[in-house]
């Protein structure tokens, strides 16, 4: 009896002892310290403006004055331009047109070959009708700059724009030479009143670049001042040669849709939560 007190005594000894030494450990284990949630940061890539190669098709619907406006009416120039944006917002580039008109104020230099209703008979005695029209080119070496309107929008704001280059342009007889063979290739060129020269372009108006390249535009008002000369040696109609001096104006709204090209890219860090 004596045996059992003292074994059951030993066994709950025992029990308290296991259990003071799991508590003692459980309470000196340091826990992890709560740490702070840190914002992950993210790596987005951003256009930089700074040098943008543009391609600009563009449209400018012209109404002619001077030595221009007693031959033409309005006509349309279909252009396309490859410019270089550089880190101050100067513009240098390269622009070509096309100059088309339907509007021929002197549709009466063939009337010396055509019927007095304007007609002309063919190769089987059929009367047809050859409409006159204007067409011509232009190049030039354009440069400028853009004035922002606030340092928020560095691509945004006034855009001038200077112009320097050659302008041709002539009266064309489109007409099969099979059927008026007295209109083929050699003899349209006694009619048609070529005439070229240099051109000076000045350009004022708004541009906008959109970073993401879907959404950008300029727009605005242009003027073209040529000097140009005929170069005909002989003119069918007047019968002499045609190299008088002229100064030809154009008074344009141009607009144009934008392409850019960046050709720098910069890395900021953006902090999300």
């Amino acid at each position: 009896m004596k045996l059992n007190l003292q074994l059951q005594s030993f066994i709950l000894v025992f029990i308290l002892l296991c259990f003071t030494q799991q508590s003692t450990a459980q309470e000196g284990t340091p826990q992890p310290a709560e740490t702070k949630k840190e914002a992950p940061t993210k790596k987005k890539k951003q256009f930089d403006p700074s040098n943008t190669v543009m391609f600009v098709p563009s449209y400018t619907a012209q109404f002619p004055y001077g030595n221009m406006g007693d031959r033409f009416g309005f006509n349309s120039l279909f252009g396309m331009q490859i410019a270089y944006k550089m880190k101050k917002n100067w513009i240098v580039g390269l622009e070509g047109g096309f100059l088309f008109g339907t509007k021929v104020k002197e549709g009466y230099i063939t009337d010396n070959i055509s019927t007095a209703t304007g007609r002309f008979i063919t190769q089987n005695n059929d009367l047809v009708r050859v409409t006159p029209q204007e067409q011509g080119y232009n190049i030039k070496f354009t440069f400028g700059k853009v004035i922002p309107f606030s340092e928020k929008y560095p691509d945004a704001g006034l855009l001038l724009m200077t112009g320097i280059g050659f302008l041709e342009h002539k009266i064309v007889l489109n007409v099969k030479k099979e059927t008026l063979p007295q209109l083929n290739k050699t003899y349209r060129k006694g009619y048609d009143r070529l005439s070229n020269g240099p051109v000076i372009s000045q350009f004022i108006g708004g541009i906008f670049l959109e970073r993401k390249k879907f959404f950008s535009f300029y727009g605005g008002l242009q003027v073209d001042v040529a000097f140009t000369q005929g170069r005909r040696n002989y003119d069918f109609y007047s019968m002499a040669p045609l190299k008088d001096k002229r100064i030809d104006l154009f008074v344009g709204i141009k607009l144009g849709w934008v392409i850019p090209i960046f050709t720098q890219t910069s890395e900021k860090e953006f902090f999300y939560y």
